[in-house]
């Protein structure tokens, strides 16, 4: 069940990371509005460009409160003490005094065991799990997309402010602020490229986990070549973090119909490459399992040994 994250001290003493962030976003985002592009107002090329920039601006602030409020995912109460009839060996967590569900993992950071846990993000001071995993990449991606308007509209105006200035017949005894005004938007524009050529790759990483069914702590221990016991396919691997509504994939909110696909704790896993928790029996290159070749087989033999039967009786 989805929650909010309940602010603990140790949640409020690493709020120091999440500060840092807030002033980089709040740098280029000010810099951009107020000194390149506010003063073209109304212009209708400026109007345009800061409604794009905006519609993503409010998507990123949003999906980075999501990101720190909300709760990854909690280990149900008394969840593997009444399994019934189930006798899938069970991990046990001695610090939480849990019983972990199938990709869930304990994390020292947050002192607590994380449905489906991806990894612990310092940015957002909290771990990546099954409830806010979507957000996390939805922060990256309008990251992203904000920062490429950012540096696509903002080069021209460092070159056009740079060249004023070393022109002007009055440089270098010019008013400070416009020197101030060229190096706070010249700070900007550095910072975009520097974090748009840092999360290029980052976000190719977790959006390829994603379509596999990866997590980034599975993905440290997996084999070279190989893939999920949980790999259902792209589009369903996609709609477990992101809903089924495809048309509500942009929204950093939960609704009936863009939520995560589970609760977190059971897991949909290929039929051919998974035959029980410990045995994993790999697809061959026509689709079928070991498992469905020795059922054919075995099919097959008693097939004969029947027809023989028949004929011995005649």
């Amino acid at each position: 069940m989805q929650r909010t994250r309940p602010f603990t001290p140790q949640r409020i003493y690493g709020m120091g990371f999440v500060a840092v962030v807030f002033g980089i976003i709040l740098e280029v985002h000010l810099t951009f509005v107020f000194l390149v592009w506010g003063p073209k107002l109304p212009e209708l090329d400026a109007v345009l460009v800061l409604f794009v920039y905006h519609i993503f601006f409010s998507n990123l602030m949003l999906s980075f409160y999501r990101c720190i409020m909300t709760d990854p995912g909690l280990v149900p109460p008394n969840w593997g003490f009444y399994m019934g009839d189930d006798t899938k060996r069970r991990r046990y967590c001695k610090m939480c005094n849990v019983w972990k569900p199938d990709r869930t993992h304990h994390c020292s950071i947050c002192n607590r065991c994380i449905l489906n846990m991806d990894h612990h993000c310092p940015w957002i001071n909290n771990c990546v799990g099954f409830y806010n995993r979507k957000f996390f990449i939805q922060l990256l991606s309008y990251v992203y997309m904000s920062l490429i308007v950012v540096v696509i509209f903002s080069i021209e105006d460092v070159c056009v402010r740079f060249h004023n200035i070393v022109s002007d017949p009055k440089f270098p005894n010019l008013p400070t602020w416009k020197f101030f005004c060229l190096a706070d938007v010249g700070v900007a524009l550095f910072l975009s490229i520097l974090l748009l050529c840092t999360l290029t790759n980052f976000i190719r990483f977790h959006i390829r986990l994603v379509m596999e069914n990866y997590t980034t702590i599975e993905n440290l221990e997996r084999e070279e070549g190989a893939k999920s016991k949980f790999d259902i396919g792209r589009r369903r691997n996609w709609e477990q973090v992101f809903g089924q509504n495809a048309w509500l994939w942009w929204l950093p909110w939960h609704l009936p119909s863009s939520r995560p696909i589970g609760d977190g704790v059971r897991w949909r896993v290929h039929y051919t490459r998974v035959i029980d928790e410990d045995e994993e029996l790999p697809a061959d290159d026509d689709g079928n399992s070991q498992a469905s070749r020795l059922l054919q087989g075995s099919q097959g033999s008693t097939a004969r040994s029947g027809g023989s039967n028949l004929r011995g009786g005649s």
